[in-house]
């Protein structure tokens, strides 16, 4: 590692968080000030997820280091022990390489993996989508858990920045940046709607839903089955195609794909589920869809710049900001259908036409690099103490002006 560089990793735990951190990746690698390493960990290296490291590396980027975490099962045991096996890599890694600064994003769990052992090894931490909420999830306390180990914040949009500063956080480390994830809307060559027909084996010529279901894990595990059902009836009772992508590792995640595979295998007609379809086929699914439906982040951030209506189930997003262009519902068949047939009409369509995404223009990685090169990332003793910042109303009131 250069000494006078200053020493950046990056750690992407799975195929959702990589997508979005590709943009970032890019550049910091195109940008002088700083030497990076891209470690990867979580489902990224599990064979049952499809071992979508092999995505980092057809795109060019060099995966400099692997941290194992056992995924065999997605049980509450399972998963701690998954955690328990990262803790020590990451440590292992932290005490061969010293690191100016560790960059994650997001909630999931394998997070604490990383970012522990970083606060006990004195590494500093920069979080990117810090200050969000998403109902009937354990990843609130996790995300929140992060935001207090870090020493910058990336907010996507002001709400999340005055958040960070309400726990605590110091106002000139909390930064409002936009969605990292629209970056790529910009960056990425989409494809045609013919090449994408082949690709994911769907034709979009006709009206295609794309499905996106992950568990909600507040919820009885037992509930994950029977809550994809109500979605899967409930499209059945549409003229739309559904492309389903694979639900995330989260307990509940096994059952849910269990239920689509059983469906997709009695209604071909109707249903096609994809491993992984990788960021541009999948924006490029969003540009053409009718419709997207589930729960996923996608439908609150990224489907607004598509001008693509979203029915939102259940309340694993609740806590999100949301664009006109999502209607909420309840996971129950009847509910799904009302929600589908709104989305789809002439008239809500129509009333699209003019939405401007409230997470940004798609310059977020620019904005992060920028602010990094700013501070001085080699004298970690003065960055990694944070205190506890004490504000007033009217300070968070005010703030924003402080936020860039």
């Amino acid at each position: 590692m250069s000494k006078c560089q200053k020493n950046i990793a990056i750690v992407s735990t799975g195929r959702a968080d990589y997508g979005l951190l590709y943009p970032l990746i890019h550049a910091i690698i195109e940008n002088n000030s700083f030497n990076l390493e891209v470690i990867a960990t979580g489902t990224h290296l599990s064979p049952i997820h499809g071992m979508t490291i092999t995505n980092i590396e057809s795109d060019g980027i060099k995966v400099n280091e692997r941290i194992e975490m056992t995924m065999i099962s997605d049980s509450e045991d399972a998963i701690c022990s998954s955690i328990a096996m990262g803790t020590i890599g990451f440590s292992g890694l932290y005490n061969r390489k010293k690191y100016d600064l560790i960059v994650v994003l997001g909630d999931r769990y394998e997070l604490w993996s990383v970012c522990i052992p970083a606060v006990i090894h004195k590494i500093p931490i920069a979080h990117i989508h810090g200050g969000e909420s998403t109902y009937g999830l354990i990843d609130d306390p996790i995300r929140h858990s992060v935001t207090k180990m870090a020493s910058f914040h990336f907010a996507s949009i002001d709400m999340y920045a005055r958040r960070i500063i309400q726990m605590g956080e110091r106002p000139d480390r909390v930064f409002t940046v936009g969605a990292i994830g629209l970056d790529n809307i910009n960056k990425i060559s989409l494809m045609e709607i013919n090449e994408l027909s082949e690709y994911a084996g769907v034709n979009f010529n006709e009206r295609v839903a794309l499905l996106t279901y992950h568990p909600v894990t507040l919820d009885s595990y037992n509930n994950a089955g029977k809550q994809i059902e109500e979605v899967l009836n409930a499209l059945l009772e549409t003229d739309l195609f559904s492309l389903i992508t694979m639900p995330n590792s989260d307990t509940g995640g096994n059952e849910i794909f269990n239920v689509i595979k059983c469906f997709t295998e009695r209604h071909p007609n109707k249903f096609k589920i994809v491993p992984n379809l990788g960021q541009r086929a999948y924006l490029s699914a969003m540009q053409y869809a009718k419709l997207m439906i589930g729960n996923s982040s996608s439908g609150i951030i990224e489907a607004s710049s598509f001008k693509l209506p979203v029915v939102n189930i259940g309340d694993r997003q609740g806590g999100r900001y949301k664009s006109d262009n999502v209607i909420d519902c309840i996971c129950e068949k009847e509910s799904i259908v009302h929600a589908i047939h709104h989305a789809i009409s002439k008239e809500f369509q129509e009333s699209l036409l003019h939405i401007v995404n409230p997470y940004g223009n798609g310059n977020t990685a620019n904005k992060i690099v920028k602010i990094l090169e700013n501070f001085d990332l080699k004298n970690n003793a003065n960055i990694i103490k944070k205190g506890f910042f004490n504000f007033t109303d009217d300070f968070i009131l005010n703030s924003i002006s402080r936020i860039i």
